[in-house]
């Protein structure tokens, strides 16, 4: 864990809705004695947070899909959830006037690496 001293004004409610659901995601698809790490830092532009993983990855085409509400890429876990999760935290995602994006690759792992700006709706790092 690489984590910067920031402090975020924002609403809780929102926030939590993004990190539980990354960070339930990178636990979920990482195998026993996996790594999941989490990276915070702050620069000129705002905030960025990275979640990342060495689970099983995902292919190009599931990662088009991902925020798409109710898609699951892994069939095999279908009971776990209903879909909605990466559609929730997309949502979040812009309501705040944030990025998110994702890097993955099958057999190695994913990051999400979401990005505030400074000020918009509902976010915003303490001075």
């Amino acid at each position: 864990m690489d984590l910067d001293d920031v402090t975020v004004k924002s609403d809780r409610a929102l926030l939590e809705i993004v990190w539980n659901n990354l960070i339930s995601n990178a636990i979920k698809y990482t195998s026993y004695g996996g790594i999941v790490s989490i990276d915070l830092k702050k620069d000129k532009n705002g905030i960025m947070v990275r979640v990342a993983d060495n689970g099983c990855g995902m292919s190009r085409e599931m990662q088009k899909h991902i925020f798409d509400k109710f898609y699951q890429g892994d069939s095999s876990r279908a009971t776990q959830g209903n879909g909605l999760g990466l559609a929730l935290v997309k949502r979040v995602i812009d309501i705040t006037g944030s990025d998110i994006s994702v890097e993955s690759e099958v057999g190695k792992g994913t990051t999400f690496t979401v990005r505030t700006k400074r000020s918009g709706y509902g976010l915003q790092e303490a001075r």
